[in-house]
């Protein structure tokens, strides 16, 4: 993913996803630690946190497609890495 185009938008707008339709993935490993992952970055980057909740919906039983969308979503935040929360040493405490 470090050589991939980046993404202007996190989602596609219009797309459906579906729990039924599509080729399951044998080891859903990888999506459950991506999502996991981007689950844990909607603290700091509230713009996906729409996208990363309607792939969430999916981790008992992904197919591909869903694996397309959460591969969206980084290259999303490969494009806009400088829109993440900044946050002085000051604030903190």
């Amino acid at each position: 993913m470090f050589d991939c185009a980046t993404s202007s938008a996190s989602m596609v707008i219009g797309r459906y996803y579906s729990k039924d339709e599509g080729t399951r993935m044998r080891d859903v490993t990888l999506y459950r630690q991506a999502v996991g992952s981007l689950q844990y970055l909607t603290t700091t980057r509230p713009d996906i946190f729409c996208s990363v909740n309607k792939l969430s919906q999916y981790m008992a039983n992904p197919i591909y497609e869903h694996f397309q969308g959460v591969k969206r979503i980084f290259r999303y935040l490969k494009g806009t890495h400088s829109l993440g929360l900044h946050i002085k040493p000051s604030q903190v405490f």
